[in-house]
């Protein structure tokens, strides 16, 4: 593509496909050019990490990678049940991140296509610490250990624990109404029961959701977020306190984090501002307002005639350039 002057591509067309199978299916109709491969179809499309046959025998291209990005269940900071910055508080969250069966997340839901989150800042970003080991082992006996040590037991005897006054311990996790969400609760809700946690789910759309997110009106939610940029910065500000209400929807509040990240912005990428980066890691374990999940790997197959198509683990979706037209794609499927 080198001389040829952008745009390119005279036209852009997006289709929203919100379940996997019509995706698929469009795709090998060659009415999308290239996909996102959703998890749930991989054993479909891949043979391990490789393309099944059928698929390269028509030229497809397969690319695979670590995304950017980082999935993690946050806590309200100032809900009154997971909140707050006691020992109490602390090890009640920790408790919950060791009960979380991460290990059926990767390998049941995820179907293998996703690493454990080690850090808040994943892979292929500056201030990812390879060396760094900060993911909660699954461990429901020091799970239950840790909640009794602390107060967190079954007071009135209905086979639930109790917070340390004795009042109900109940969990209220923001949840979407779509299958595959289905499938987290449904881990949420086993991993919790066998430490003998209540959990409720609250169901609505992403925009309700996050509006009460923004408000912080949720107790705990799930989210991914992914890097802009090839800054740290993108996810250490969804923890930075004075972003309380906009990106930091866990309301996560820390002096020693706050200057951290305020010395961090003024740096250039060094040695210094890598510690920095470390630093506010090691706090986000410490105080766990985050259960961490997973990094997600990307599987993104492409048709034969998209050409100029980069990909790099920063960006998965680089650019492509195409070079057809409606007929010549009907033609090449044929």
């Amino acid at each position: 593509m080198r001389g040829k002057k952008l745009p390119v591509i005279g036209r852009i067309e997006i289709a929203i496909i919100e379940e996997s199978n019509p995706r698929l299916l469009a795709f090998e109709r060659g009415e999308l050019d290239y996909i996102v491969i959703p998890t749930d179809l991989v054993p479909k499309v891949l043979n391990g990490d490789k393309l099944k046959p059928e698929y390269a025998a028509r030229g497809i291209a397969h690319l695979r990678g670590v995304q950017p990005t980082v999935v993690y269940t946050y806590f309200n900071m100032e809900d009154p049940v997971v909140g707050g910055y006691t020992p109490d508080k602390i090890a009640l969250r920790r408790a919950i991140g060791m009960a979380y069966n991460n290990d059926d997340e990767i390998h049941v839901i995820r179907l293998d296509q996703a690493a454990p989150a080690t850090q808040p800042i994943p892979p292929n970003v500056i201030g990812h610490d390879p060396g760094f080991k900060g993911n909660p082992t699954y461990d429901v006996a020091s799970a239950k250990a840790l909640l009794d040590k602390f107060g967190y037991v079954d007071k009135d005897r209905d086979g639930w624990r109790d917070l340390p006054d004795g009042k109900p311990l109940k969990l209220t996790l923001a949840s979407d109404p779509s299958a595959i969400y289905r499938q987290f609760d449904e881990l949420w809700k086993r991993s919790m029961d066998a430490v003998g946690i209540r959990i409720e789910f609250t169901k609505q759309k992403f925009p309700d959701t996050l509006k009460a997110g923004l408000a912080g009106q949720l107790q705990m939610w799930s989210l991914a977020n992914t890097a802009t940029n090839t800054n740290g910065n993108t996810f250490v500000d969804l923890l930075y306190g004075p972003h309380k209400g906009t990106t930091n929807l866990s309301r996560f509040d820390l002096p020693e984090f706050n200057a951290a990240y305020d010395k961090a912005e003024r740096l250039p990428d060094s040695p210094e501002r890598a510690q920095l980066y470390r630093r506010m890691s090691q706090l986000v374990i410490a105080y766990a307002p985050w259960v961490l999940h997973t990094y997600r790997i990307e599987n993104i197959v492409v048709h034969p005639w998209v050409r100029g198509y980069k990909y790099n683990t920063f960006d998965p979706h680089a650019w492509m350039y195409y070079d057809v037209d409606v007929e010549r794609r009907k033609a090449a499927v044929k």
